[in-house]
């Protein structure tokens, strides 16, 4: 029997593409680039963690220029790009009276003018590094090559010092398997879930075809063979044609006395079991609950999903400790040494700290008893304060005690560091 007359004949145009290689045909960038799911691996955390701002309590000078910068957005890319391709980076474009290549003057830094966002794969580390064996940042870069790509313009690359470049490290690696030459590239926290995701892609493009075969005809015809090694597959495949165009629910199929034609219907129980431990399995990896990720109700009696978003809104708050604290903090000291602030602070090392908003925004029957509690714990203490003034602490070294923890108003005294100095250690 000819194997293609039969093909052709009997199968014709319905032939199913079966070279499609969905989402298992690309790559990490180019999964992210098409959006969708594993755009939404990637980017919830970081949106999360920025999505409700953050206040520099200590320091009301600095929000108005996070706001100018795009401090956030831009460390929600280098967290994002962190998150894909190992490591994040934050040129800071500043006007001190310097190039790139060199240290950034920390006393002639006028004004921060820029935060330019880079991939790990944009960075690279340059043969010069620090030599001074006493110092903390012995054998790290001293400069990095940074390449530049953007569309219509040809690629170019430019080198900076690690004074003003910020990074935004990836999940931890063995030093072993770094390969970079970069001490904070670190490993992609998706990759694993990317391949879940290709896992997934692959269950719903066959279940796609297991309902479009849900019902599949067969068509039993006398001289079948005889016809194809006749090379009639022409009038075979016309025949089937004309069955199939007038089957449908409201009529019956008219075929030869000595032809047989039938209907099966595919078994599609477990597919939707399947698809669901598919589902848990991209969950698992990327580090989400199922009902963030897909938008899925919890199941279970009572259930109501707090549980999978506080685990969820843990896992945010410890990235942004790790990840996104220690270059905010950077930036806020660059900010705070500028030469305008600087002057508005008199130089002066004011406390100040990061205060990042709930994630989950309490409601007023929350926020009430909050403030109960609250209210009735300071009530004891300044009982409990009374009662040592009775006992022998004197009434200055009480004032003292309430204005060292801020307590009615009372602002502690300035201590610390200068903006310079910190930027500079920082």
């Amino acid at each position: 029997m000819n194997e293609d007359g039969y093909l052709s004949a009997v199968l014709g145009s319905a032939m199913l593409d079966a070279g499609a290689a969905g989402l298992s045909g690309l790559d990490d960038l180019a999964m992210y680039a098409e959006g969708g799911l594993p755009a939404r691996v990637v980017d919830m955390i970081p949106d999360t963690a920025v999505s409700r701002g953050v206040e520099i309590t200590g320091d009301d000078r600095v929000r108005g220029e996070l706001d100018r910068l795009k401090a956030l957005p831009a460390l929600a890319d280098a967290w994002r790009w962190a998150r894909l391709t190992g490591g994040g980076a934050i040129v800071i474009v500043a006007k001190d009276g310097r190039s790139l290549r060199e240290p950034l003057d920390l006393e002639g830094l006028v004004q921060l003018l820029e935060l330019k966002v880079f991939t790990l794969d944009d960075v690279s580390a340059t043969e010069k590094r620090y030599s001074d064996p006493n110092e903390a940042n012995y054998g790290m870069p001293e400069l990095y090559r940074v390449r530049t790509q953007a569309a219509g313009v040809p690629s170019a690359e430019f080198l900076v010092h690690e004074s003003r470049l910020i990074e935004v490290p990836g999940d931890p690696l063995p030093a072993k398997l770094n390969r970079k030459g970069i001490p904070w590239a670190g490993r992609p926290a998706v990759t694993r879930a990317f391949r879940a995701i290709r896992r997934y892609g692959e269950g719903l493009r066959w279940s796609l075809r297991l309902l479009e075969k849900k019902q599949q005809a067969v068509h039993k015809m006398k001289g079948l063979a005889e016809a194809i090694e006749a090379q009639l597959e022409d009038v075979v495949r016309k025949r089937v044609e004309m069955v199939d165009a007038v089957r449908n629910a409201l009529n019956g199929v008219a075929v030869d006395s000595e032809d047989d034609y039938q209907v099966l219907s595919t078994d599609m129980s477990g597919v939707k079991d399947a698809l669901a431990e598919f589902q848990v399995a991209v969950a698992s990896e990327s580090g989400y609950p199922v009902t963030s990720l897909f938008g899925r109700s919890a199941a279970g009696l009572n259930a109501t999903g707090d549980g999978d978003l506080e685990g969820f809104y843990n896992t945010v708050a410890m990235g942004r400790e790790v990840k996104i604290n220690p270059a905010l903090e950077r930036v806020v000291s660059l900010i705070r040494a500028q030469r305008g602030l600087e002057r508005q602070g008199k130089g002066q090392g004011e406390a100040w700290s990061i205060s990042w908003p709930a994630l989950k925004p309490a409601t007023a029957k929350e926020t009430a008893e909050v403030r109960k509690v609250n209210a009735e714990a300071e009530a004891r203490e300044m009982d409990a304060l009374s009662a040592a003034v009775d006992n022998g602490l004197s009434p200055e070294q009480a004032f003292a005690y309430m204005k060292e923890n801020g307590r009615y108003g009372l602002i502690p005294n300035p201590s610390g560091q200068s903006a310079k100095s910190y930027a500079a250690e920082t």
